[in-house]
């Protein structure tokens, strides 16, 4: 073997050999990531001790997040450093940076390297940023729902309830324990508007104030307004139904004492009408024509005569 080929061979087996450190390290990397529980902290912490094993000699890592540091072991800074900018969300969030145990030039591949590292470490940024995100919006979405006055559901398509807050536990009169898995069938008081119901939801994706008739566990009857819109899944399909349920009991009872009164005054004034048409009316009576003053004398308003001078 002449030497160009021991130089080709050897060249050959120092890029096998940094490929396989590189792996490696995506391997472990990919680990550290995807850890069932792991924190944010403990994921970039592995990502640092990972790191080391991609190069031949001796180095240091140091990734800056948002003013926390985190630094492998044994870390020391050097002037040999190659440092790249992270980023989340199009904003600078830190950096990340190698330092060389020695003067050493980075190999193109190795910058690669730590260009594909520093995109999965703000990849991992912008998901916890997403998760707190979602954990805050979860958190106001709940507080919302229990406290909300009006009774909330959700419910699966076949009827199933998996959610309600305490309003609707309160209007229909069942513990939490008892409400939740219970058909919604159950509560209604003809079973077959269900279906009525579940054909017009569908058709129009969601209702406002569709009126129905469900039933309280005591058995006592209650007018309702339903509120209620489609539960999609990613791919379109249907999963359930979730709304706002309003008690128009009171309402509609008032409604009807008020159109009993109204139809009472009405009769009422029938009534007297034709009482005035049984009574017989009166002619008016004439007035007799004033009597002319006779005689040459004066009378006083008194009635007495006035004598003459």
């Amino acid at each position: 073997m002449n030497r160009d080929e021991q130089t080709n061979q050897h060249s050959m087996l120092e890029e096998l050999a940094r490929k396989n450190r590189e792996l490696e390290c995506l391997f472990a990397i990919s680990s550290a990531i995807e850890k069932r529980g792991a924190g944010f902290d403990d994921i970039i912490n592995g990502i640092t001790r990972a790191i080391p094993h991609a190069f031949p000699y001796r180095t240091g890592v140091r990734i800056t997040i948002l003013g926390s540091a985190y630094v492998s072991e044994g870390f020391q800074p050097t002037p040999w450093a190659l440092t790249l900018e992270l980023s989340a969300l199009c904003q600078p969030i830190g950096t990340l940076e190698v330092h060389a145990g020695e003067d050493r030039t980075f190999h193109p591949d190795e910058r690669q390297l730590l260009k594909v590292i520093a995109g999965r470490i703000s990849r991992v940024y912008a998901r916890r940023l997403a998760e707190e995100q979602l954990r805050e919006s979860e958190n106001r979405y709940r507080s919302l729902f229990e406290n909300s006055h009006d009774a909330i559901y959700t419910t699966t398509r076949n009827g199933t309830i998996v959610d309600a807050n305490q309003a609707m536990v309160d209007l229909m009169g069942y513990s939490r324990g008892e409400i939740i898995g219970m058909d919604m069938i159950r509560l209604y008081a003809r079973p077959q508007d269900r279906e009525i119901f579940q054909r017009t939801i569908e058709s129009r994706g969601s209702v406002h104030d569709y009126e129905v008739r469900l039933v309280r566990k005591d058995g006592t009857p209650m007018d309702c307004l339903y509120t209620s819109s489609v539960w999609k899944h990613e791919d379109g399909s249907i999963i359930g139904y979730q709304g706002i349920i309003r008690d128009i009991t009171e309402k509609r009872r008032m409604e009807a004492e008020r159109d009993r009164l109204i139809a009472e005054l009405q009769e009422a004034l029938k009534n007297i009408q034709a009482l005035k048409g049984l009574i017989p009316t009166r002619a008016p009576r004439k007035k007799a024509p004033a009597a002319k003053a006779s005689g040459t004398g004066s009378r006083s308003t008194t009635g007495g005569t006035r004598k003459r001078s």
